[in-house]
């Protein structure tokens, strides 16, 4: 188990390693445009990578089994904190979205916090009801009731992307926890059904689909943004135009430090870097497997998967979006798209799994009082 430990660090150091680089190649232009100081964004990045060291060494070694006692409060912190975002002076609007919280320069997105108090929260109701998780309405009703309670927060913001991924994670923690199938395919029919209802309801997300299906129609409109990234992936050939060479972050791809930096990666390091940077993400989630499965505490094991399903799942959508295999939406690429909140969970996402790793197969011991016995005193003896 220490060599996944070690292998998953490798992985996450690497990640940074190419984020910080590709952060500051992406994003130097636009920084000196706007805020006259080409390395804005690479000292913010290296602002949060320290700002996340702390909990990431705190969360590896701290025993998991803490979080436990702290699943319903984070699911409070994380209710409220999305509640502030809707109220005016607290709530802060980016790009027609209210996600953010914003603290004097430092802005926070909630719905990062919240996607990790959904997954501590049912990997520890999940685990205490193992006796009758077939049962739904006994078992499940009530956890999945907050989970869509959360869901629907993060919807108001709007952030349909988050939404769904938090959903799905859920799904995929239901089913590792061993709920009927039959439960498990219902909820999976009930959720295309209320994602095709939030497309169909709004044209902005209908426009979206219709670009994803052929973005030529409107190449200056809803297509313009994934056009750019086929010709920033185009560009990069095998082995790319030579890092800081490329042409599409010249205000050509949206949000090309952020969402679409795998673009960038492709036109600058080309197919080979773009296979680097997909096989360390595969490595990541074979790491995380590998430690969810071994775990022989519940808790743990839920716990496990839930974080790499976070941060795999979620890997796959951006790439996916990126190169045109799922309608745009915004989703960071973990640890390498410039942003503090996403990267500060995702390290202690990773911190955790190391705990997990170390820690999951230490024998738990439940402490139960013991039943008095009468003994019954037999005359003569």
């Amino acid at each position: 188990m220490r060599k996944t430990v070690i292998l998953l660090v490798i992985v996450v150091i690497a990640l940074v390693a190419v984020s910080i680089v590709m952060v500051y190649s992406t994003s130097a232009i636009y920084a000196e445009e706007k805020f006259q100081d080409e390395r804005f964004f690479l000292k913010k990045s290296l602002f949060w990578v320290g700002i996340s060291i702390g909990p990431f060494i705190l969360c590896s070694f701290c025993n998991y089994r803490i979080f436990k006692y702290l699943s319903l409060f984070l699911m409070a912190v994380s209710m409220g904190l999305l509640l502030l975002t809707m109220v005016g002076p607290f709530g802060h609007t980016a790009g027609g979205a209210t996600r953010w919280l914003r603290i004097g320069p430092i802005g926070f997105q909630p719905s990062e916090l919240a996607k990790m108090a959904v997954i501590v929260y049912l990997a520890d109701v999940l685990s205490r009801k193992q006796d009758t998780i077939k049962f739904f309405f006994k078992s499940l009703l009530f956890p999945s009731l907050l989970v869509c309670v959360i869901l629907f927060l993060i919807l108001q913001q709007p952030d349909l992307g988050t939404t769904a991924l938090v959903a799905l994670i859920t799904l995929m923690m239901f089913l590792v926890a061993g709920i009927k199938l039959t439960y498990f395919f219902l909820s999976i029919a009930g959720g295309v059904m209320g994602l095709a209802v939030l497309i169909l309801k709004f044209p902005y997300r209908m426009k979206r689909v219709i670009a994803f299906l052929d973005p030529f129609q409107d190449p200056q409109g809803s297509g313009f943004q994934i056009i750019q990234s086929f010709i920033a992936l185009g560009s990069g050939g095998m082995y790319g135009v030579g890092l800081g060479e490329g042409k599409q972050k010249l205000f050509y791809l949206p949000e090309a430090h952020t969402d679409f930096i795998f673009a960038i990666i492709g036109e600058e390091l080309g197919l080979l870097g773009t296979f680097c940077v997909t096989v360390l993400f595969f490595v990541f989630f074979i790491c995380g497997v590998c430690i969810a499965y071994r775990c022989r505490d519940v808790f743990g094991k839920l716990l496990a998967t839930g974080l790499v399903m976070a941060i795999s799942v979620q890997a796959a959508i951006n790439i996916c979006v990126v190169t045109g295999m799922m309608p745009t939406k915004g989703i960071p690429l973990p640890f390498l798209s410039f942003g503090g909140t996403n990267l500060l969970v995702n390290f202690i996402a990773t911190g955790v799994l190391i705990n997990i790793a170390l820690r999951g197969n230490d024998k738990v011991v439940d402490v139960k009082p013991v039943k008095k016995q009468r003994i019954k005193l037999i005359p003569g003896r």
